[in-house]
């Protein structure tokens, strides 16, 4: 990293042990109020207000939660490099799964492990985290999640949950210094970034929605720990629209869109840091919510106008109805396990899981006699296709 290259921009450049790291500036930035960022906000918030009116037309939260937080944790995995799919996910809840179709089990646990962050940050901002008290955004809470997200996979040896105490290199093939693209802030100054970041988070300076994608640069830049920076940077962005009431559930994966535009996502990140283009990277984010926010709710209308349809062929079969609720929890599914999440007798379940496949719904894919796993190939079509 050449620190001329970042003469133009909003930090500094700090000296650690003769390497030259980034330290970001001061928040908040000034922002001007231009004509394009306002149409994008707008879009942003529009798309964003609507994706949160499906939190009032199921009945059910865990017919749209289950699926989409499965949706952010194989994007968020993909970005990392691994091959994870939706179905991958899904497949690592079941007891003795079939093949996996494109991870090895490593891959579905640091997927997996994204899923139980999401779930614990939520509860734990609702106040349904155990001890019944919400809190808001902190460090506690981000380094406990950082922790979540590297159990028992790469990174586990990299100090989770515990803020790093030396360098790390952006962008360098070879893993040194020298091939580096950016050297993020120096490891002696962390901790006082990482408390100036989360008195921001709270406070704020603009409306959320701005804040967010402010302070999402900068907790990149900080890059507060040695490993899972990305995927608890993507994490935090959905706690914080959820903070400030504009989330109801974790309905929104950001991670599709800063996947599909990887490239562009890196280069604003940087581009901030060099020449303070600020409203080219937070137009981006809001570009990423408003997209992400209409794929969701369309997502979401499908998946109630499916369950409708499916229990429109059963009227007065309750137990049956009770495995299709399960069916959308969970697309892969076992007689054990449905007998677990609805409560029905063993009968009524295998007798409903008969009534499913006569239909079509589900379809046995495990070719065993004794442990039968089944699918719900039209629930997957939307899952797993964002």
């Amino acid at each position: 990293m050449d620190p001329e290259d970042f003469a133009g921009g909003p930090g500094t450049i700090d000296d650690y042990e003769g390497l030259p790291c980034y330290r970001p500036g001061s928040l908040p930035p000034e922002i001007e109020y231009t004509d394009d960022l306002l149409a994008v906000y707008g879009d942003a918030q529009y798309a964003l207000g609507r994706l949160a009116t499906l939190h009032r037309s199921v009945d059910n939260e865990n017919l749209l939660i289950a699926p989409f937080v499965v949706r952010e944790a194989a994007m968020s995995s993909q970005i990392e490099g691994t091959n994870v799919t939706v179905s991958d996910i899904i497949r690592h809840e079941v007891d003795s799964p079939p093949e996996r179709a494109a991870a090895d089990s490593r891959d579905v646990r640091e997927a997996y492990n994204y899923v139980d962050a999401v779930r614990q940050g939520f509860a734990r901002l609702s106040g349904s985290g155990g001890d019944g008290d919400s809190e808001g955004i902190s460090v506690e809470l981000i380094c406990d999640l950082h922790e979540v997200l590297l159990s028992d996979v790469r990174g586990v040896d990299l100090n989770p949950g515990e803020f790093r105490e030396v360098p790390v290199y952006i962008g360098s093939p070879d893993g040194s210094a020298e091939g580096a693209r950016f050297v993020p802030a120096s490891p002696d100054t962390v901790d006082l970034l990482m408390d100036q970041l989360v008195a921001y988070v709270n406070r704020g300076s603009y409306p959320p929605l701005i804040d967010v994608a402010i302070t999402h640069y900068q907790f990149e830049t900080i890059h507060p720990f040695q490993d899972g920076n990305g995927r608890l940077g993507r994490l935090l962005m959905m706690l914080q629209l959820y903070d400030a009431g504009l989330l109801p559930e974790p309905y929104l994966y950001l991670s599709a869109y800063f996947n599909r535009y990887r490239r562009q996502y890196l280069d604003y990140l940087l581009e901030v840091s060099r020449d303070g283009a600020w409203e080219q990277w937070i137009t981006f984010v809001l570009n990423a919510i408003a997209e992400q926010a209409i794929d969701a709710y369309d997502c979401g209308v499908e998946l109630q106008s499916l369950r409708d349809d499916y229990y429109s062929r059963f009227p007065n079969r309750p137990a049956v109805r009770d495995v299709i609720e399960y069916v959308f929890e969970e697309p892969y599914l076992t007689a054990p396990r449905a007998i677990d999440a609805t409560g029905r007798s063993r009968q009524a379940v295998y007798d409903a899981i008969d009534a499913l496949q006569g239909e079509g719904i589900v379809e046995e894919i495990s070719g065993s006699e004794r442990y039968r796993v089944y699918e719900a190939p039209a629930v997957l079509d939307i899952v797993g296709s964002p």
